[in-house]
């Protein structure tokens, strides 16, 4: 045992993995090979490659395998004369002499027409096993995926305790988020997602968007921020762009009224006012008998009369304004606050398909595109009205005209 021990830290020592300067955040292990039981040589060894393999995807763990030794060292030899096979206390040396912190080892045995898959985690500090994992295996072909499985099985106690979050932004509302195939929940996310440490399949889709996917990679007991922008799709943006202008010329045809109303309002107010100080101006003369020389009593009441009606009407006309103007504010307010900018997925329009996508590519064809973005574009530019009194029998008229 000496002797083995020795030469492992020999060969740490020479490969330099228990230096300082490779110390990481990623948890050592080292993954021993698996003990062929009624099985040939080859496919026990390449189930352990596959096993390093696994593990070395999570992305957090460094692994140091038989491979890495056996290049130096005729470790299989020295491994089996002295016995040390399951033995924990002598797979903790090994450990300690690898600056390892845990182990793995098991063995792959033919049983009848099916296998066997044990494996089973040691931790080299407390020299106990933490984790096993026993699988039955029906087929040969079967044992890549069974080795995969059990591989994540085998290390979960040690991901537990090392979780990170999610912190996830998306400029889309309503947009369904998976971590590896697994919904968690609709935008906006409010708060951290909890997920275990290392790698994962993010996904974001909406329907209308580009189904946004990303592999990211958790750190342990941190926070890992996203911003995401869904890209939408061509006849999204079609029929976004043809509401929202709906809802933009809405917007200026009821900003327009209620400019014209409020300055209707406005003039015939004073207009009003103005034909009040005549009315009072003549009914004072009228009533302490200093009527103008150029007219007489009965011309002079017929123009108070035609006064008072007169400002009756400018009176209606300015509450009208007012009144529509008002009516034409809550509707403009409505319309500019509940409606979208139609320009907020200009950018994307002209953006070419990929390649792989052959299917999105008539959609995105520059001629039909082009007819109904030329069509829709220039009504919120294009929109006028004018407004106007015109005179009436006995009073006056307000006149609105609007072209678009």
């Amino acid at each position: 045992m000496k002797r083995l021990v020795s030469m492992v830290a020999v060969l740490v020592a020479l490969l330099g993995l228990g230096s300082p300067a490779l110390a990481q955040s990623k948890v050592k292990i080292a993954v021993l090979d698996l003990k062929e039981q009624g099985v040939d040589k080859a496919l026990a060894q390449s189930a352990t490659s596959l096993l390093a393999a696994e593990l070395q995807k999570l992305d957090v763990f460094k692994i140091i395998s038989r491979d890495d030794i056996r290049n130096m060292l005729q470790f299989e030899k020295d491994k089996q004369s002295m016995g040390c096979e399951a033995d924990s206390a002598c797979l903790a040396e090994i450990g300690g002499a690898l600056g390892v912190e845990y182990t793995v080892n098991g063995s792959l045995a033919k049983i009848g027409d099916g296998y066997v898959l044990t494996l089973a985690l040691s931790n080299t500090k407390s020299a106990s096993v933490e984790n096993r994992t026993t699988e039955n295996i029906a087929r040969q072909d079967q044992i890549v995926a069974s080795v995969a499985k059990n591989a994540r099985i085998l290390v979960s106690k040690i991901l537990k305790g090392r979780e990170g979050f999610l912190v996830l932004t998306v400029a889309e509302e309503g947009a369904l988020v998976k971590v590896d195939g697994t919904a968690r929940g609709s935008t906006p996310i409010k708060g951290r997602l909890p997920l275990a440490w290392g790698p994962h399949l993010l996904e974001v889709e909406k329907t209308g968007f580009v189904t946004y996917t990303e592999d990211i990679s958790i750190p342990a007991k941190q926070a890992l921020a996203k911003s995401i922008a869904l890209v939408p799709s061509n006849d999204f943006i079609e029929r976004y762009e043809g509401s929202a202008k709906k809802m933009r010329v809405g917007a200026w045809i009821t900003t327009g009224l209620a400019v014209a109303g409020i300055a209707t309002a406005v003039a015939f107010n004073q207009m009003s006012s103005t034909t009040e100080n005549q009315f009072l101006s003549d009914r004072s003369a009228y009533s302490s008998g200093t009527i103008p020389a150029n007219t007489t009593a009965d011309k002079l009441l017929s123009d108070m009369k035609d006064l008072s009606n007169k400002g009756s009407s400018q009176v209606f006309i300015a509450r009208l304004g007012l009144g529509i103007g008002a009516a034409a504010i809550a509707l403009t307010t409505y319309f500019w606050v509940a409606g979208d900018d139609p320009h907020k997925y200009e950018n994307y329009r002209d953006v070419a398909p990929s390649p792989d996508a052959p299917a999105a590519a008539p959609a995105s064809s520059p001629a039909p595109a082009a007819k109904p973005r030329a069509a829709l574009e220039p009504a919120p530019r294009g929109f006028s009205m004018t407004a106007g009194a015109a005179p009436t029998p006995g009073g006056a008229a307000v006149v609105l005209a609007g072209h678009f």
